[in-house]
């Protein structure tokens, strides 16, 4: 059995996305088939859109004719007429005919539903594209600023002598946009395109001429302009590297209080060793003293005499210029002090 001419293999019957996927979706679309970056859009993109998506979705037949679209700007009619390729014998226009005019004023935009920009033109990351130099991997940051947001406001009208013409232009109209809006993809950036108003222009006080209508759709495009020049491409940072300095505070020195008493020859150390402070006191003898006992013990468990780094026990002797070393270690992480006593030679 024979397919039917009419079947169709291409039927998605999965679920379409929506929310944030159909984001993602649109982003990646907008820089398909190019660098990781969006391609630009201006002015001119907008109204090359438009146009393609007039002859496309606006397109008619009429008398198994399709029926010519022209875009204006700023052409005179008279301009258009002479230049007109559809023309009789007479250089007459040939009707029905479609016509596109963009409104020179174009508006700040209401894309982002009245919202403004932030202030600055600040750059945002648009993506982040994997690197790896040969040594070590790392990312590149691809940003853009923020769309400037422009409504642009398109006139599409079509001149037809009959009603019959003029219907079917009206049915194309209200089905393409029966869901409010339609959507425009200037360099493949979606943009809606919405039914603003219906008028009539039918001279319809002339009846000598000849008799023909005029039906003006008014559309309006809710776009933006996005400039290549904004976009930036920098390297993130893959690696940080810090350096830290750091110092060892030095313990404070215990407090050494020498007394000597010239007319009995008593030589007295106090020594003080405070809770932060070295377990470790050294001093310089300035008299030839003979050391004896120890007192007043707070807080010492045990304590070392040196004599130039040589350990001696008591009694012992010290000449003058040698330097005395005193280590003790104390029973608890607290102030400990010891009296040293000895008399001079």
């Amino acid at each position: 059995m024979g397919v039917p001419k009419n079947f169709r293999k291409d039927l998605h019957i999965g679920p379409k996305t929506e929310g944030v996927e159909r984001r993602k979706e649109l982003r990646e679309d907008i820089a398909k088939n190019g660098t990781f970056l969006p391609k630009g859009v201006h002015y001119e993109d907008i109204d090359a859109s438009f146009v393609d998506f007039t002859k496309k979705d606006l397109k008619i037949v009429i008398n198994g004719e399709e029926v010519p679209i022209i875009f204006l700007t700023i052409q005179r009619w008279s301009e258009f007429s002479k230049t007109w390729e559809h023309s009789d014998e007479f250089k007459n226009i040939k009707i029905p005919f479609i016509t596109i005019v963009r409104q020179p004023d174009v508006q700040v935009g209401t894309e982002h539903g009245g919202y403004w920009n932030i202030p600055g033109r600040p750059s945002y990351t648009y993506m982040k594209v994997p690197t790896f130099d040969g040594a070590r991997e790392g990312v590149d940051l691809y940003k853009i600023p923020q769309p400037t947001a422009v409504d642009i406001t398109y006139e599409v009208r079509i001149f037809c002598n009959r009603m019959r013409d003029l219907n079917i232009m009206n049915e194309k109209i209200q089905q393409t946009f029966k869901s409010i809006q339609h959507y425009i993809f200037p360099n493949r950036h979606p943009m809606p395109v919405v039914l603003e108003n219906i008028t009539d222009e039918s001279p319809i006080d002339d009846f000598e001429n000849r008799r023909f209508y005029i039906q003006p759709y008014e559309m309006k495009v809710q776009g933006y302009i996005l400039d290549e020049k904004d976009f930036e491409v920098t390297p993130a940072i893959n690696r940080m590297l810090v350096m830290q300095e750091i110092v060892a505070d030095k313990a404070p020195k215990p407090r050494v209080s020498v007394f000597t008493d010239d007319f009995s020859g008593d030589v007295n150390i106090n020594v003080i060793f405070r809770t932060s402070s070295s377990d470790i006191a050294v001093l310089i003898i300035q008299q030839n003293t003979q050391f004896e006992t120890v007192g007043i013990i707070s807080n010492v468990n045990t304590i070392v005499f040196k004599v130039n780094g040589v350990v001696k026990t008591l009694p012992f002797r010290v000449s003058i210029g040698e330097e005395l070393g005193l280590e003790i270690t104390r029973g608890v992480n607290a102030t400990a002090q010891f009296l040293l006593k000895g008399t001079t030679l």
